[in-house]
């Protein structure tokens, strides 16, 4: 799985500290130190609203679809998901999940070639694309962008980042946690991804 960062609200915690501080006439106050202290405050009393006010869009490449599936629940995110009615999904691979012994995942890998040359013979034969995707499995690779407001990442990587969620899912989660800690320490200081 690859995650990158394509775009992000400039100066995220410059502009939450100076929305927040709209409510209270208290801008005269601003420094990187008052807005680290500030945001951090906010998020300990559970105000994460003016969260909302900075953003990040990523592409994610490599996911499984049932990841993608779970990921795109998050109805305050936005998305575009690589389409299997339009694109050539020939050379997407599988997703290999690390429960599977080597056993189990030669039977897989053989099991998704051959939905691979079914998929081949049924566009072949002049089966649409968007009818012949039904036989391909939902380990198979997809890519896709999402957008969200800060207040709406933390509410993913808490959730998908719990020992509770399904590995693939956690996975994206850190992968996210790390490249938001990043651009927006304060705002992503409190959170963790369970091993």
């Amino acid at each position: 799985m690859k995650v990158e960062l394509i775009a992000i609200t400039q100066d995220p915690e410059a502009l939450i500290a100076r929305c927040a501080r709209v409510s209270h006439r208290s801008e005269d106050r601003a420094s990187p130190e008052a807005d680290a202290k500030l945001i951090r405050r906010l998020i300990e009393l559970g105000h994460e609203s003016v969260l909302e006010f900075a953003s990040a869009t990523f592409l994610i490449e490599g996911i499984s679809r049932a990841a993608a599936n779970q990921l795109t629940r998050h109805r305050l995110a936005s998305f575009v998901q690589e389409s299997q009615r339009y694109v050539d999904v020939r050379d997407r691979a599988l997703v290999r999940p690390p429960s599977f012994s080597k056993e189990a995942w030669q039977k897989a890998s053989e099991l998704y070639r051959q939905a691979l040359d079914l998929y081949d013979e049924l566009v072949g034969k002049g089966v649409p694309k968007e009818d012949a995707r039904f036989i391909l499995p939902i380990g198979a690779e997809t890519r896709l962008v999402m957008c969200a407001n800060f207040r709406e990442l933390r509410h993913i990587i808490r959730l998908r980042g719990s020992k509770a969620a399904q590995w693939e899912i956690r996975s994206l989660a850190a992968s996210l946690l790390e490249i938001l800690r990043g651009e927006a320490p304060n705002v992503f200081y409190d959170l963790e991804v369970e091993a």
